[in-house]
């Protein structure tokens, strides 16, 4: 049997065809994308597919019919045109300055001046740029296709410097200006990046540019959905299975809880971590892949910034505007973390506020790889806590026999060894460390669960047991208990067939740690 090729080091669409990879099929988006709209702008997280889009749009106006032969697009396009295509990245963009960018630019240029014979119009890049799509098609007769991948990446790089960030900003405005009185000449644009294009003032004059990045007929765009993933790569879940002695269906559960969880519109569509997905299933092992791959040092300094609180960010609230404020000054956390791919839509409802409604997004972390992963970040590069193997080995254990007292013990250790200066004194503060270190582990546990008289501290759940966990800082377990009753919040968890066991935890200001807990199993 011949081994399935997955193309993990590769997002170059005519290697992946020629070399024959595994290639998840979408080219019947690439049509429609193409013929319904001429200016068009894609925001996904990094390493979900923009760059093979664009690789695959780029081949598909260069009229490279073998390369589409038995895919969706081979039975829909019918005449197959060859355009002019510049196609540019920024994905070099790091450490960026003033100098860097300017030659960014200035290589990216003078390959598409050779390419098609031309001398350089001008110093100035904006210039320049019109220049060279006015002479290209010109001289070609045809309408060009501009092809920009990661047009935001020295933006995201200089995010914690303004003052060079609106010196970029200056260049880069310069620079695609042009593309909006051109339409004479350009037969398509795509735009691709992290950050929406409305948040960056650089698109200020480029108000001609559909985004689809929110729109239910492309949000499987990029990515891998359920149906593909159980389709096109249904050889390759088997391979997983029997190489690790699972079950098909336990597999796909499997890969749905650490990979899948996306969705980029009020359809909902589920869209699995392209990148994790492939690397897992080319080396036959569950991995942090996509978060391993290079979290953003940005997000790192924005969430020591913004103090982040991972419970807070769970079910958070927020209309399609809040999606489009700013991020050149950050100011709100959640259109970065969305963007990025930290967060995703969870539920949507229509509200009226007014005179008309308002969709209003539950947003929430997609999937375990980047609940666990970006918990254990915080606890390396916030909290300056290294070593929680002892802790997590204690989990474990406490997953496997259910031993609470043993479990207690362990946590009272990591608590001694909290680093000192971290300690906020106060209830919240233990109440996210306690979140924020078992959700690294891949615990099963959910905060601010709400019932009909209040929210629960935490929910935490085992192979036997629910555990509705409540708080108290310098106050009784008692206290605790009578909360847990008196707002019922069992009440969350009734529909299951574990016991379930109401736990108060007091932390004492004194020590700086538990100093006592009481469980009272739940009669049902």
């Amino acid at each position: 049997m011949e081994t399935r090729r997955y193309p993990v080091d590769t997002q170059t669409f005519s290697t992946i065809r020629e070399g024959n990879y595994v290639y998840v099929d979408k080219t019947d988006l690439v049509y429609k994308m193409t013929h319904d709209y001429r200016y068009v702008f894609l925001s996904r997280p990094r390493r979900f597919g923009k760059s093979l889009l664009c690789s695959t749009l780029d081949e598909y106006f260069n009229g490279n019919k073998d390369l589409f032969k038995g895919l969706k697009i081979d039975g829909l396009e019918k005449d197959w045109t060859k355009y002019p295509v510049i196609n540019l990245s920024f994905a070099s963009a790091k450490n960026v300055t003033e100098k860097s960018i300017n030659s960014i630019i200035d290589k990216m240029l003078l390959t598409y001046e050779k390419k098609f014979d031309l001398d350089k119009a001008d110093d100035d890049c904006g210039v320049r740029f019109e220049e060279l799509i006015k002479n290209i098609a010109q001289k070609t007769g045809k309408n060009v296709v501009v092809i920009i991948d990661e047009y935001d990446a020295a933006m995201l790089d200089t995010i914690n410097n303004d003052e060079l960030q609106e010196r970029i900003r200056a260049i880069q405005n310069k620079f695609f200006s042009p593309l909006k009185d051109l339409g004479k000449y350009i037969r398509f644009v795509f735009i691709t990046g992290i950050t929406k294009f409305p948040q960056m003032s650089i698109f200020s004059t480029l108000n001609n540019l559909q985004d689809i990045s929110l729109m239910a007929d492309f949000e499987t765009v990029c990515g891998i959905s359920l149906n593909e993933f159980l389709s096109q790569l249904k050889e390759g879940i088997q391979d997983f299975a029997d190489a690790n002695g699972y079950t098909f269906d336990e597999t796909v559960r499997y890969f749905k809880a650490k990979y899948d969880g996306y969705h980029f519109s009020h359809k909902r569509q589920d869209v699995f971590n392209p990148f994790s997905v492939i690397k897992a299933l080319n080396e036959k092992v569950f991995g942090d892949f996509w978060f391993n791959s290079g979290t953003p040092t940005a997000l790192l300094k924005l969430i020591s910034k913004f103090n982040i609180q991972m419970e807070d960010y769970e079910g958070v609230e927020c209309s399609a505007s809040r999606f489009n404020q700013p991020v050149e000054k950050v100011t709100d956390l959640v259109p970065f973390l969305f963007q990025s791919g930290y967060l995703t839509i969870k539920d949507y409802k229509s509200v009226v506020y007014g005179i008309t409604p308002t969709m209003v997004f539950k947003l929430g972390y997609p999937n375990d790889e980047v609940r666990a992963a970006l918990a254990d970040s915080l606890f390396r590069n916030y909290f300056k806590v290294n070593d929680t193997m002892p802790l997590r080995n204690a989990y474990f254990d406490f997953y496997v026999n259910d031993d609470l007292e043993k479990f207690i013990e362990a946590l009272k250790k990591f608590f001694r060894r909290f680093p000192f200066s971290l300690n906020n004194m106060n209830e919240k503060h233990y109440h996210s460390i306690l979140y924020t270190v078992l959700t690294s582990f891949s615990a099963d546990i959910s905060a601010n669960q709400e019932t009909a008289l209040g929210k629960s501290d935490l929910i935490l759940k085992m192979p036997k047991t629910i555990y509705v966990i409540e708080l108290k800082y310098d106050r009784s377990t008692d206290s605790a208990l009578d909360q847990i009753d008196d707002r019922d919040y069992v009440s969350a968890v009734l529909d299951t067939n574990k016991r379930i066991v109401k736990l108060a935890i007091k932390f004492s200001s004194k020590d700086r740690n538990i100093e006592s807990y009481e469980a009272e199993e739940e009669t049902v």
